[in-house]
């Protein structure tokens, strides 16, 4: 534990050392929420619900999913990736932590930078601002921080495997976005499911993309009873888990595959 303490404390710190371009993506998702929440706007203009939402739940669906979503641009994918085109990955392979440890106690040090420094902090004053509205009860916000700390986990796993294609491919740039882009549609970060043919809503909810966006947010707003919310939780530590041996298995054999491109 006292490796993975100093893991995530290297990876706040470094993340410091890049606050103006922290700053440039806090006014990007500041922008991205203004754009959504006028959108929806004018959706209500019409009509006081859709789909059970009313204007003000729809707009705390939309704080959260933009800052939820943020996090698809970044990742351990990208580092992973320069790893490899600069033959890093060698030196990082020699270390005597194991690698995925490594990755993910960096990982677990962004997110807890990202959950003090944007994502609280937005959160809040945008609801303050927009009117958006909190959360549909304690038991609900529980379970609302359970499900982003399980999808930290699926997220992860997803950004390994990424980065492993890079073993492969020597470079994984165009990737990462097509990671970003896919994630944030599947996940509801863009529209909520409920918008998609009932078919394809119905099979993204049980898949592991739903847990990052989607689940949360219904669990926070109350969409989900206790025991639904209890259930996709269970499902987002059950997709975690296979996804996690998928990618295990996937590493032994990437492993195999390194190539000293660069360094």
């Amino acid at each position: 534990m006292k490796k993975f303490y100093y893991l995530m404390r290297m990876a706040f710190m470094t993340k410091f050392a890049y606050i103006k371009a922290f700053w440039f993506n806090i006014f990007g998702t500041a922008v991205s929420i203004l754009i959504y929440y006028f959108l929806w706007k004018y959706v209500f203009r019409t009509r006081e619900e859709l789909n059970g939402f009313t204007a003000a739940q729809m707009t705390t669906y939309v704080i959260i999913s933009r800052v939820l979503s943020s996090q698809f641009s970044g990742g351990i994918d990208r580092e992973f990736s320069e790893w490899v085109y600069k033959g890093n990955i060698v030196v990082e392979l020699l270390r005597p932590v194991p690698l995925l440890y490594n990755l993910f106690g960096k990982r677990i040090g962004e997110f807890l930078f990202f959950l003090l420094f944007k994502g609280i902090p937005i959160s809040i004053l945008a609801t303050l601002i927009l009117g958006g509205t909190g959360p549909a009860g304690a038991g609900q916000l529980l379970l609302f921080g359970m499900s982003v700390l399980v999808s930290i986990v699926i997220l992860f796993w997803i950004e390994v495997t990424v980065g492993l294609i890079g073993f492969f491919t020597l470079n994984v740039w165009g990737l990462t976005f097509t990671k970003s882009a896919l994630l944030s549609i599947l996940s509801g970060g863009v529209v909520p499911l409920f918008l998609f043919p009932d078919e394809v809503a119905q099979v993204l909810n049980y898949m592991p993309f739903a847990g990052m966006v989607s689940v949360p947010a219904s669990i926070y707003l109350g969409k989900y009873d206790w025991n639904q919310a209890v259930q996709f939780i269970g499902l987002q530590i059950i997709w975690a888990i296979l996804l996690g041996l998928g990618v295990l298995a996937f590493y032994r054999f990437a492993i195999k595959k390194v190539v000293v491109q660069g360094g």
